[in-house]
């Protein structure tokens, strides 16, 4: 029977709310493992994790299930990034702006490019182009040329006849509807420019899903800001962010989830960053894909209603 590793934040990384479930998660382990296979430790470098702490149990697969099922519940919010957590493209969006920044006579290696993963595109832009000591005066207007030829090359990348462009799994649909049905709203944040958002959404029938769903450039600033989930917990009424799941394939991701003060935090190995990269970063749990996060088996309990401020 093939085995499949769950990661415990070590005591410097996990709050002490992460602790306690971390401390649950492994009495639990032990007492379902009796009278059945041993648990087995990882034998991995405490120096890859950037932790000094027992390296992680390995659990098998049916163990794993049995013992994290319960990791949605009290989750009222799932905020999804979309390029490599809920759409999959391959990379596309940051082939095409490094390709955009080179014809643009900028020199952006691949090894440059990817802390980047998860920024606002003329963020990214403005960082190699002052990086370039481009000038003030022109910085402006070469942005604007690198921008307008990105957003070209997208356009005709993403909606293009030919274009393969989809869900990042064949099952997600049916798993969001499942989650929407134990009382977890779904929404979605990113770093396209809202036109490009709103037509992959269409394109894909997010909209049908989903309900809501916001851009970077509709906020002061993007990932690692906390601003988007924000912003998306206030246009769908929710009260508290401790029972708000940020999810996401990149550092970014990680980082805004923790900024925002979301109480799951979940890194998912579907596109650009490793493992070791999102622990090292903060995830609290770390999943090949959003669609195996398990779903609550009964409604979640919601939080309790206030009467409103009238001070």
């Amino acid at each position: 029977e093939p085995i499949a590793p769950i990661a415990i934040p070590g005591p410097r990384q996990a709050s002490s709310g992460m602790l306690r479930a971390s401390a649950r998660l492994f009495r639990g382990a032990a007492r379902a493992s009796l009278g059945s296979r041993p648990l087995s430790a990882v034998s991995e470098s405490s120096d890859a994790w950037g932790l000094q702490a027992p390296s992680p149990l390995i659990l098998s697969p049916k163990m794993t299930e049995r013992v994290t099922r319960g990791v949605l519940e009290n989750i009222d919010l799932m905020v999804c990034d979309m390029a490599g957590t809920t759409v999959q493209e391959g990379g596309l969006v940051y082939k095409t702006l490094q390709q955009s920044m080179r014809q643009g006579g900028l020199e952006v290696s691949d090894e440059d490019m990817h802390p980047w993963h998860g920024a606002k595109k003329e963020a990214v832009i403005e960082h190699f182009a002052r990086k370039a000591g481009i000038p003030e005066s022109e910085l402006e207007v070469n942005i604007e040329k690198i921008a307008e030829n990105f957003m070209n090359s997208i356009d005709e990348a993403y909606f293009d006849e030919a274009s393969t462009i989809g869900h990042i799994d064949v099952g997600l649909f049916g798993y969001f509807a499942q989650l929407r049905r134990a009382g977890i709203k779904i929404a979605l944040d990113t770093g396209y420019p809202p036109h490009i958002q709103e037509g992959l959404v269409k394109r894909l029938g997010f909209d049908k899903i989903v309900d809501g769903y916001i851009s970077s450039y509709q906020v002061a600033e993007g990932r690692p800001y906390p601003y988007m989930v924000h912003q998306l917990m206030e246009r769908l009424r929710i009260e508290n962010v401790r029972r708000v799941c940020k999810v996401g394939d990149s550092c970014r991701d990680v980082e805004e989830g923790l900024n925002a003060g979301c109480g799951l935090v979940v890194g998912v190995l579907s596109g650009a960053d490793s493992k070791e990269a999102l622990m090292a970063a903060g995830a609290h749990v770390v999943a090949n894909c959003v669609t195996d996060l398990p779903v609550p088996r009964g409604p979640v309990r919601q939080a309790k209603l206030r009467l409103p401020d009238l001070s």
